[in-house]
């Protein structure tokens, strides 16, 4: 995964600044910005570029950090895609799904790793790696990896965590949009080769898939999960993840399967 050469499209921003400078602080490495109207100043000293094909000419940029508004995303993430770029991390939310699922087919098919869209990103306390929103002030260092589609939840879970004096050693939202850019599978690898993480706590929503598709795969660590709601009514939208459940309504019959393998938390205070 690479975590380093980070270009912040929206740092100008009000938002984008805020939590830039909060990531500078705490050790990560920016090394540039990128707008189309204010490029040739610079920001905490870095450079201010007028596209992302130049932040990787002048910088050579390979993760791109979206803090841009919804309705201009899809311009900025398919010029970052042909730019180059080879890991995208989207804060921003309500992108449309029309222009994901576009999105989605050129991240594979160029072979880059798309995290979000409306991801809180990613924080590594070991290596002082902070990139996106998480706040630090909750923040440990660890032995637990989380996994989650909500930010709230995941934050719920690295208090818990604290509580219990496990920490936290990599933590990653995955989206909670209703087209999200990668799943559980894809990024259970990066959690397995990293040696700090001894435990992974995956939090899901009822409607989705995602439970269904690890159920086969090969358990190097120990794993929980913490499956949020009980019961989705037939063909309802469900929440900020936006679940929809035409067949299998019920989560008990996925429940069955996942405690042969894992630990299913039924409240996040069960963590150890």
């Amino acid at each position: 995964m690479i975590l380093n050469n980070i270009l912040c499209c929206g740092i100008t921003g009000k938002f984008g600044f805020f939590h830039v400078k909060i990531s500078i602080i705490y050790g990560t490495l920016i090394n540039c910005g990128m707008n189309y109207y204010k490029s040739g100043g610079l920001i905490f000293n870095l450079p201010i570029f007028s596209s992302s094909f130049k932040s990787i000419k002048c910088c050579k940029s390979k993760l791109s950090l979206i803090f841009i508004p919804n309705l201009f995303c899809r311009k900025i993430i398919m010029e970052n895609i042909f730019s180059g770029i080879k890991m995208i991390i989207c804060i921003t939310e309500n992108i449309s799904n029309f222009d994901m699922i576009k999105i989605k087919f050129y991240c594979n098919l160029y072979n880059i790793l798309f995290i979000g869209p409306n991801t809180p990103g990613i924080i590594i306390p070991h290596f002082k790696i902070r990139i996106g929103i998480f706040p630090l002030k909750i923040i440990k260092k660890g032995t637990l990896g989380i996994i989650s589609r909500s930010g709230t939840l995941t934050y719920e879970a690295i208090r818990e965590s604290n509580k219990k004096k496990i920490g936290q050693s990599f933590c990653i939202g995955i989206g909670g949009d209703m087209v999200i850019g990668i799943d559980y599978k894809k990024i259970l690898l990066y959690f397995f080769n990293n040696k700090f993480t001894k435990q992974i706590l995956l939090i899901s929503e009822i409607g989705g898939n995602f439970e269904k598709k690890i159920i086969n795969i090969k358990q190097i660590k120990k794993i929980f999960f913490y499956i949020a709601g009980i019961f989705a009514p037939l063909k309802k939208k469900m929440g900020h993840a936006g679940a929809i459940n035409n067949k299998n309504n019920d989560i008990i019959k996925t429940l069955k399967k996942l405690k042969k393998k894992f630990f299913i938390l039924n409240s996040l205070k069960d963590l150890n």
